[in-house]
């Protein structure tokens, strides 16, 4: 799916389902669940914060990914052999596993390289 399709595909679950989960709801209504920010801290002292959510027929779980800088990223659940695994498949892997997680980026060559080994800070979901 190219960049577009996801922007305009998130942009209407967004625009149309973002209301919480509570409450009774016609069941061929979607809701975007969660979100609720969790701060991780990498071994150079950096904060990366992410927040995860998940549609209420659980079709759908993603994550917004906020690295160093401001940066944010919008990345899909995928396949994993072990622990959770988000990512957008060009520019940024976000996994995690436990209270732990790891980002990976592309290098110069396509290549992917991991940028940042964090662990959750306490308390902050």
């Amino acid at each position: 799916m190219s960049r577009y399709h996801r922007i305009i595909v998130f942009t209407g679950l967004l625009t149309v389902l973002f209301c919480g989960c509570a409450g009774k709801r016609n069941p061929a209504t979607l809701i975007v669940c969660g979100g609720n920010p969790v701060i991780y801290e990498s071994d150079n002292g950096a904060r990366i914060i992410a927040k995860y959510f998940t549609l209420s027929d659980h079709s759908l779980d993603f994550a917004k990914v906020t690295l160093p800088g401001g940066r944010e990223y919008t990345l899909p659940q995928v396949m994993s052999a072990s622990g959770v695994r988000y990512t957008d498949d060009r520019e940024l892997v976000w996994w995690t596993k436990g209270n732990t997680a790891f980002a990976e980026v592309r290098d110069e060559n396509g290549q992917w390289k991991r940028k940042y080994d964090c662990k959750e800070i306490r308390g902050s979901k």
